[in-house]
């Protein structure tokens, strides 16, 4: 459980850098993260119910955060690709 703990942490490192967030570093944290899982269920008599509910509210906060930092991205996508039409029209005009 402290090893899936870790992983999340360094989830949410990623995800509050403020930066563009690095694909293949997240894309490797999960599938770890998912080994983690797997392991763990592979061993149900190891978890205890309160770790294992821990896990499951870490899990949906990473989802959360993850479908925010997503829609953000989205709408700066939207935002750049408005202003580089605007920008083509005006230069159609110069």
């Amino acid at each position: 459980m402290q090893t899936l703990a870790d992983i999340d942490q360094q989830l949410n490192q990623l995800i509050d850098d403020g930066t563009d967030i690095d694909v293949e570093t997240l894309y490797r944290l999960l599938a770890d993260r998912q080994t983690v899982l797997n392991d763990l269920k592979a061993v149900p008599e190891m978890l205890d119910q309160v770790s294992w509910q821990e896990a499951i509210n870490r899990t949906s906060d990473l989802l959360a955060r993850l479908r925010e930092r997503r829609e953000k991205s989205a709408n700066q996508l939207k935002r750049l690709q408005h202003g580089q039409r605007s920008l083509q029209a005006y230069n159609q005009f110069r």
